[in-house]
């Protein structure tokens, strides 16, 4: 807040007003750019951080990627097993799950500096183009979390085939699993390469 005082003394002639108004007049505007230069390095300290704690974040997601996609061979091989397996059970022939077949990696990834920046209106303060990739890079990390929790889904609506696995599974029992074992396999190649997708944006956010 800035005050304005009345001069303690009468003006005396039009000379003495020019130089009382001329001195609030630089009085304020000196006091006016402290005061933006004050915020405007406050706007900076903030900007910096907030885009230190994204990059650190989109990192870190991207390492948990990369490894997953190392996982991914194994996961979608032993899927290929189980559905293979439940095909042949299905059909009144000989097949037998195996428990180590049904194993899914999950790592949840970090997304929380990116929605602080927004909820506070730090991002107005960034750049337009690079807050442009960081939207871009988080909405295709959303929709690989998103095919990433229906894999899940998968994965939990065949564990309980676990209890009733072995050669005598009952045909109409593996049709249903069935389904399930499909969808997985779809959804995990779906992961697959929305994560290769991921990573690309990711890349062109931290350049």
């Amino acid at each position: 807040m800035l005050d304005v005082h009345a001069p303690h003394q009468t003006p005396n002639g039009v000379r003495d007003f020019a130089i009382h108004l001329l001195t609030i007049t630089a009085g304020l505007l000196i006091a006016l750019g402290l005061e933006a230069g004050v915020e405007a390095f406050h706007h900076r300290h903030q900007r910096l951080e907030a885009e230190a704690l994204i990059r650190d974040g989109i990192k870190s997601n991207g390492e948990k990627i990369e490894q997953g996609q190392s996982q991914f061979k194994e996961e979608f091989d032993a899927m290929n097993r189980v559905l293979q397996t439940l095909e042949s059970l299905s059909q009144g022939k000989p097949g037998v799950l195996e428990e180590k077949d049904f194993v899914f990696h999950q790592a949840p990834m970090q997304d929380a500096a990116w929605r602080t920046a927004a909820s506070t209106g730090v991002l107005s303060y960034m750049d337009y183009a690079q807050v442009e990739r960081f939207s871009y890079a988080y909405k295709e990390q959303d929709q690989l979390e998103a095919m990433e929790k229906q894999t899940l889904d998968d994965y939990l609506m065949l564990m309980p085939i676990l209890s009733h696995h072995g050669k005598d599974m009952d045909p109409e029992r593996a049709k249903q699993a069935l389904v399930y074992a499909r969808q997985a396999v779809a959804h995990l190649n779906g992961m697959y390469f929305i994560g290769i997708g991921t990573l690309g944006t990711y890349h062109e956010a931290l350049q």
